[in-house]
């Protein structure tokens, strides 16, 4: 299916890749942070001297982060089952959330939140958002009251100028990968475990990689290719409803029109 197909405009309103987004001008999200629109420039830093995140981000946008080596790593029962499934399965199409390190490849914007005492940094997504809190005070994952979620259980921990942020408690409803690469059908399961590394590589650039471990479904860990993302030119993230029912159809229509 071509996601392009499911394309349309009316009222500033955009329909695209199984998601109901409320399309704004840059003018109407706010202004940027005046401290941090140069180009480039010194790190921003909080008071006890760790890089600050804040800001508004925009997605990578890409598909080039090491998916024929993901590929490879599929167990061969798991790479049977993506061949049972198509683009018109990802479960995207149907509001469910995205997790991360897939999160991470959409166009969408991504605002982090960060504050130093408490000790946390808070992800919110515009697209379908969602949100993530991440505590970095020294938390550890709870024992006993820890439930299977689309984004999992989050801690993390400053290594020098990197966030480093284990992930663990996903449940099995998400995929890796677009369901637009081929094969399709990216599977995991709730044994998921992702680690990943937030680095600021100057004001206005970030960097994301991820590592995903998944015992159930893969023969190894894999770690994507790094991505850089650049700041927004505005300093919120909007609301992007997702209409379960008429996105699918959408989806459908679309598939059955190619």
């Amino acid at each position: 299916m071509n996601r392009a197909a499911v394309v349309s405009f009316a009222a500033g309103v955009l329909v695209t890749a199984g998601v109901f987004t409320v399309v704004m001008p840059n003018a109407s999200r706010g202004p940027a942070e005046p401290a941090r629109a140069a180009a480039g420039g010194a790190i921003p830093r909080m008071p006890n001297g760790t890089p600050d995140l804040t800001g508004v981000w925009l997605g990578a946008s890409t598909n080039d982060y090491n998916i024929p080596d993901l590929l490879s790593r599929y167990q061969p029962w798991a790479r049977t089952q993506m061949d049972t499934l198509s683009e018109k399965d990802d479960p995207t199409l149907r509001c469910m959330p995205y997790s991360y390190p897939r999160a991470f490849t959409t166009p969408h914007p991504i605002q982090i939140v960060q504050h130093e005492t408490p000790g946390v940094v808070v992800l919110l997504t515009e697209t379908l958002h969602s949100f993530r809190v991440i505590p970095t005070d020294g938390s550890t994952h709870p024992v006993d009251t820890m439930y299977p979620t689309y984004q999992g259980d989050s801690v993390g921990r400053w290594e020098g100028d990197t966030l480093v942020v284990d992930v663990v408690g996903f449940n099995d409803r998400t995929w890796l990968v677009d369901g637009r690469e081929q094969p399709s059908g990216w599977v995991h399961s709730d044994a998921l475990h992702v680690t990943e590394r937030w680095r600021l590589v100057d004001a206005n650039t970030l960097e994301y990689v991820a590592t995903v471990e998944d015992p159930n479904v893969l023969t190894g860990p894999w770690t994507q290719q790094p991505m850089r993302v650049k700041r927004a030119p505005f300093n919120k993230v909007f609301e992007a409803a997702c209409l379960d029912t008429t996105t699918y159809a959408l989806a459908v229509a679309a598939d059955r029109a190619q």
